[in-house]
């Protein structure tokens, strides 16, 4: 199988400058301070939103200017983080309480022995695809990509398992040209014409996508990994096995917190933009709310993982020959902390 290439790219100034801005102010945040609620302090908790904020984290956000983490005794700081792979292991390791990460990332980490697990759903439908420019490019099915190049972030899970899934769609992995890119640079890399194709995702990049393709008078085309055999669930919440069992209640606190900002945020996406835009008023407000919007419709149905859907996650990798491919399903997740509301 031929190797993916590392191409290190130079980000434009614009995209320099508004990771560098976004990062400052999150920065500048102050550090999380107990509070007294009703007499008593409040709990910090850390969550790493596994990227720099955007409009799939605005129900955290809502949560936090309702005061439902408040009501559940916890002060929550949203914290940057730099793809699901870093964040899992970084919660492993005690960094975080809680993070925002993907069962292949999980599986990865608990393959070599770390001991992440997910806790709750977020993207119920596996939110990732591929994306193209029209005017240069006709991508039907994963046989189109045959002669092409394509792009997709270092730290993007699936990067691990894009020859496995286009092995199922019966072409050779040999014959797509793979390029790992800084995440900053995956949307201009396209646009520009530096790669054929590029991973996109519903409730992030997928708004920056068409954004950027309309300045440059281009649309951009789209296949889903789901519609073409991928059944799995994207990110969700993830904890570590320790905090769990240490205090499931503050497990219970923060899941049942957090999916009452999210169900206020689908409801309503105008005042979650408003919310989000409080603490990161840099935030595009088009770009933000088509993430908002984007990550509700992800959202529907159960919150609660099937054991039968992580499994596919896991053959997957056993198909990509990746650690994790061995492991049983319910090492990955449990559903025991989502109340009777959270797991609707």
């Amino acid at each position: 199988m031929k190797r993916a290439t590392l191409v290190r790219m130079t980000p434009g100034l614009a995209v320099i400058l508004a990771i560098a801005v976004v990062t400052l102010l999150s920065a500048l945040r102050p550090e999380p301070v107990a509070r007294a609620a009703a007499g008593q302090a409040l709990t910090p908790v850390r969550f790493n939103m596994s990227w720099l904020p955007q409009g799939s984290m605005a129900g955290v956000f809502v949560a936090m200017d309702k005061g439902y983490y408040t009501d559940a005794g916890l002060s929550v700081e949203p914290m940057r983080g730099f793809g699901g792979a870093r964040t899992v292991n970084e919660l492993d390791r005690g960094m975080f309480e809680f993070g925002y990460v993907d069962p292949l990332s999980v599986a990865m980490n608990r393959a070599g022995g770390g001991h992440a697990r997910m806790v709750g759903g977020i993207n119920m439908r596996f939110p990732a695809g591929v994306c193209f420019v029209r005017e240069r490019h006709r991508i039907a099915t994963p046989a189109d990509l045959a002669g092409l190049t394509f792009g997709a972030g270092l730290n993007s899970a699936v990067q691990t398992l894009l020859p496995a899934w286009l092995r199922r769609n019966g072409v050779d992995p040999a014959r797509v040209r793979r390029i790992q890119l800084d995440p900053a640079v995956v949307v201009a890399a396209l646009i520009e014409g530096k790669v054929d194709a590029a991973e996109c995702w519903l409730g992030n990049s997928m708004a920056l996508f068409q954004k950027r393709a309309k300045a440059a008078g281009l649309t951009i085309g789209r296949i889903d990994y789901a519609d073409f055999g991928f059944d799995a669930y994207g990110s969700g919440i993830a904890t570590r096995d320790a905090l769990i069992a240490r205090d499931p209640d503050l497990v219970r606190r923060f899941l049942a917190a957090t999916y009452r900002g999210y169900a206020d945020a689908a409801r309503d996406p105008d005042a979650a933009l408003a919310s989000i835009r409080r603490h990161f008023p840099l935030l595009d407000a088009g770009v933000t709310r088509q993430q908002i919007v984007e990550t509700a419709v992800l959202m529907a149905g159960p919150h609660r993982f099937a054991p039968a859907r992580i499994e596919n996650t896991i053959h997957f990798l056993r198909a990509a020959g990746r650690p994790g491919g061995e492991l049983p399903a319910n090492a990955l997740f449990t559903n025991d902390y989502l109340d009777g509301k959270a797991a609707q």
